[in-house]
């Protein structure tokens, strides 16, 4: 599990905090249930993405996805008699079919099933999915399906807290929208750059903390390049900024508080330029 954070990294995810040890707890607790993630945390679909590269991190057979309130079966109507028609029987619900599917494959191979936004299912569903995590049974209609509780990992996201009895089946961690404490930046020489650029790496840490911004390794780097390869003015700097970090708030960028920061970092760069300069030019001397 050491490896996790760099995993999540390749599948999309991106964070400075470490879930190698809550994943450790939530997989190895013993258990004849089946194990039930609640991916909980800040409003937005961070959750989401989160849960998602875990998934293909596990390197599971099968990654299955369910979002509740998108996908609406109509009744479906059949004709009788000339001028008589009456509903059939509603069709089974995608709901359904996803934790039937869910609990085939489970039979003989690792499965994950991800249930998105499960505040939008009705409560009864919440219920069913309480009762899974005992029995292993998903029962509708007059038919029953089993799965193999060794073999199946569901996550669970949603905008309000489960319903007690799922969450008390349930391993709960939380997915922060914004790391917590100021940015940190690495040491220039793992961002791709020369000692050289020094001086407006320390400008830029002070920049992105006054923003409240805790870039990844990934944001930094594609930040960092700009900044020495493009970057010549603020409205440049602002530009690359917001075109790299997430989570960058738009009008306190272009607030006036942060323009000296945003100064400082130009005019380092620009000194940076200059020194290359003298350089160069005593070079061809």
């Amino acid at each position: 599990m050491y490896l996790l954070k760099h995993k999540l990294s390749e599948y999309g995810f991106e964070s400075r905090e470490n879930y190698d040890y809550a994943i450790q707890c939530f997989m190895e607790q013993p258990t004849d249930n089946i194990r039930y993630l609640n991916v909980d945390g800040d409003p937005g679909r961070r959750k989401s993405a989160f849960a998602n590269a875990l998934g293909q991190a596990l390197e599971y057979e099968h990654l299955l996805y369910f979002e509740f309130g998108v996908e609406k079966p109509a009744p479906q109507v059949i004709r009788l008699n000339q001028g008589e028609e009456l509903p059939e029987e509603p069709p089974t619900l995608p709901f359904d079919r996803i934790m039937t599917e869910a609990c085939a494959l489970s039979e003989a191979e690792k499965t994950i099933l991800i249930l998105d936004q499960l505040h939008l299912a009705e409560f009864r569903q919440h219920i069913r999915l309480y009762e899974f995590a005992k029995s292993k049974s998903w029962s509708y209609s007059d038919v029953s399906f089993f799965a193999n509780a060794q073999n199946l990992l569901i996550f669970i996201i949603s905008g309000e807290p489960l319903y007690h009895s799922l969450q008390q089946a349930s391993f709960r961690i939380w997915i922060s929208a914004l790391p917590d404490g100021a940015a940190e930046m690495p040491h220039h020489s793992e961002l791709g750059l020369d000692d050289s650029c020094q001086k407006w790496c320390e400008c830029l840490n002070e920049l992105l903390t006054e923003l409240a911004l805790a870039p990844s390794l990934t944001e930094l780097k594609q930040l960092a390049y700009d900044v020495d390869q493009h970057v010549r003015t603020e409205e440049q700097l602002k530009i690359s900024l917001f075109g790299w970090i997430e989570h960058v708030d738009r009008h306190r960028l272009n607030s006036q508080a942060i323009r000296p920061y945003l100064a400082r970092v130009v005019q380092a760069v620009a000194e940076n330029l200059g020194v290359h300069e003298e350089i160069e030019i005593s070079t061809d001397l």
